[in-house]
């Protein structure tokens, strides 16, 4: 349960980066593709390894 609320945290962490217009986080905004990548990776992992378990 752990694993998936980082998991959506960090997608919409890289998704806010992507959308804002704050001046404090241009500079930042290159990396809002790279969390939204681990974002997505690291939730479908959580859901592929509950999966495997249930079994």
């Amino acid at each position: 349960m752990f694993g998936i609320i980082v998991s959506v945290l960090i997608l919409t962490f890289g998704i806010f980066l992507k959308m804002t217009n704050v001046k404090d986080f241009q500079s930042s905004k290159r990396f809002s593709v790279m969390f939204i990548i681990l974002g997505i990776s690291a939730l479908v992992a959580k859901f592929i390894l509950m999966y495997l378990a249930s079994k």
